[in-house]
């Protein structure tokens, strides 16, 4: 699949508010709407016996399109979770942002432990909840664990939660909605910030730490010897002085007066 179906306009990834997290756990700050131009979930049909969505196909058209949580419903308890919390993470995150040969994703930043990250900023989402999606899979899937599905499998019950129809009880549908939007808003916030490329060293005041004999002050994180987020969209972040000067040069043979200002005139 071509790299240009991650491709995303810059102010795009800065996520808008969506009127479905009124009553979720905690206010959502972001959407997937500007982010993915999708289509409404009952367009993907979630029968289990039908798998002619690609990966790639699901990252564009995931849409959280079911009814707001209930405020003040609990989580529906389950006896000793014992489910991977890691590797649930993980496998979530790779259907969201699937990874195709040529194209990286999700799982080829697992070297620099983007599960991890992930965790350290997940509210609303409790091992119970998370034991729970890993259950619910059963019915529909031949007594297989979540983590027991292949891909497309996984993509399928996605699909499912979104659409309302992954399981009857309004209780457990809720949280799995939750779990969902709250894994998704994460993932893709860590993702599109450019892990792991994403933050430039400062000393204790805050100030960033330039590299010795820098005088152009450049504070890009970005570089070329992984592809990231940034590199996937076309985003340069903040200029360096290489790429300044190679725009400047390139002006220069198209229309340049030197010294021109335009207090000037």
């Amino acid at each position: 699949m071509e790299m240009k179906n991650k491709w995303l306009r810059s102010n795009e990834i800065l996520f808008q508010q969506s009127q479905q997290n009124k009553e979720s756990d905690i206010p959502r700050e972001i959407s997937h709407d500007d982010i993915f131009r999708t289509r409404d979930a009952e367009e993907h049909p979630a029968e289990t016996g039908k798998n002619d969505v690609s990966r790639r196909g699901f990252l564009k058209t995931v849409s959280v399109t079911a009814a707001a949580a209930v405020a003040g419903l609990n989580t529906p308890v389950l006896a000793a979770p014992s489910v991977d919390r890691h590797a649930m993470i993980a496998a979530l995150g790779d259907v969201l942002i699937p990874s195709d040969p040529g194209n990286p994703g999700y799982k080829d930043l697992e070297p620099y432990k983007i599960t991890g990250e992930v965790l350290k900023a997940l509210p609303g989402v409790s091992d119970a909840d998370l034991e729970l999606l890993n259950e619910r899979t059963k019915e529909k899937f031949g007594g297989k664990t979540f983590l027991e599905l292949d891909e497309p499998q996984r993509e399928q019950f996605l699909r499912q939660i979104i659409a309302g129809t992954a399981v009857s009880d309004a209780k457990e549908l809720q949280t799995l909605q939750r779990v969902y939007r709250n894994t998704r808003r994460r993932v893709l916030t860590l993702y599109y910030s450019n892990f792991p490329e994403h933050e430039w060293p400062r000393d204790k005041n805050g100030l960033a730490i330039l590299k010795p004999g820098d005088q152009h002050q450049i504070t890009n994180p970005n570089t070329r010897q992984l592809i990231t987020a940034w590199d996937q969209v076309g985003y340069f972040g903040s200029l360096t002085w290489e790429e300044e000067e190679r725009r400047r040069n390139f002006v220069k043979k198209i229309h340049w007066h030197e010294n021109w200002s335009p207090l000037d005139h």
